[in-house]
């Protein structure tokens, strides 16, 4: 193993890593400020030992090879020889990390987000695990952009809110919850167009609750607490498209093949997308919206409220139509829509 000291941890430290390949707009990684409970680290200041190398094999060596920024999280520990809870506590640190970041930026990645866990030994920085995860997909008109500064801490921000979510025994009961944001991290992934719209209008909907045969119609009127009132034709359009994809009637929109269809599902998904993310943050950073946003009794409660006062819960809505505020058509390549 090299003998290469590493800067960023000490002996008798355990460590998580979020290896990522990301644009990010602040000066330095460095001068990130996401402290105390992770530390921002150089792909070039990170050395990867040689033993290392030998253990993961060439592809996957460049994987790691190719982050240009990984996400620390540490604690000392009296044994840091053993793989054991305390690594499962930093993985998972970073892991809320990472959910965090994806509910603060459209960001994309190259290569596959990872994963490391170890410890650090007679300053040898030794590997016990690896894991990777699916490739976040481009937004078609803004593939790759840059990762703010102000991102990064509400990634942080976000991770300290689940932390204490999944602790607290306010709204025990968080499946709902929990399951929106499964879709929707799973949505990022999604390389057809057509299920991304499908699953972020699902994510939505896990939150409106709509009743027995009035989906379209609660969805369009209940959407209006998120985004406020006047965009009940787009809301009901994109609900359109998770009933076709929904009953297998996706060729609606494949045949015949447009470019005015694909434009037209391109600016629907950035804009489910927003919807989506943005709702599932607020409901995570506000302590005040648990009770009523966790699990399906609750929802129910929250939306026989009168309007005015959900919406004095809720706070303030977002403007649907910022997601679109750098799209230009004459820049969206022509792409097979459905794969």
């Amino acid at each position: 193993m090299s003998n290469q000291k590493q800067s960023w941890i000490s002996d008798g430290e355990k460590y998580a890593l979020l290896g990522l390949s990301v644009n990010v707009t602040a000066p330095t990684i460095a001068a990130l400020n996401i402290a105390p409970a992770y530390q921002a680290i150089e792909g070039a200041d990170f050395v990867i030992p040689g033993e290392w190398r030998e253990w993961l094999g060439s592809i996957r060596i460049e994987e790691i090879e190719a982050c240009d920024l990984f996400i620390a999280a540490k604690m000392t520990s009296a044994t840091p020889d053993v793989l054991d809870g305390e690594n499962l506590q930093l993985n998972s640190r970073v892991w809320g990390f990472y959910r965090g970041l994806l509910l603060s930026s459209t960001f994309a990645t190259v290569h596959k987000p990872v994963i490391l866990t170890g410890s650090c030994r007679d300053g040898e920085v030794g590997l016990r695990q690896i894991q990777d995860f699916d490739v976040p997909v481009p937004n078609d008109f803004r593939p790759y952009p840059n990762v703010s500064q102000q991102s990064f801490e509400q990634a942080a921000l976000i991770a300290k809110h689940l932390e204490r979510l999944s602790a607290t025994r306010q709204g025990s009961n968080r499946w709902r919850l929990n399951r929106v944001l499964h879709l929707y991290l799973q949505a990022r992934t999604e390389p057809d167009i057509l299920h991304r719209i499908h699953q972020y209008t699902r994510c939505i909907d896990g939150f409106v609750t709509t009743g027995p045969g009035q989906g379209r119609k609660d969805f369009r009127s209940r959407t209006e607490l998120f985004i406020g009132p006047g965009h009940h034709d787009l809301m009901g359009e994109i609900y359109d498209v998770r009933s076709s994809v929904e009953h297998l009637h996706e060729d609606r929109y494949l045949d015949p093949l447009l470019r005015t269809t694909q434009i037209d599902l391109t600016k629907k998904e950035a804009i489910a997308e927003h919807i989506a993310r943005t709702a599932l943050a607020r409901i995570v950073l506000n302590d005040a919206l648990w009770p009523h946003f966790t699990n399906k009794a609750a929802l129910a409660a929250f939306w026989a409220l009168p309007a005015i006062e959900r919406q004095a819960i809720w706070g303030p809505p977002v403007d649907p139509m910022d997601s679109l505020a750098e799209f230009d058509e004459r820049y969206l390549p022509d792409v097979q829509l459905g794969g």
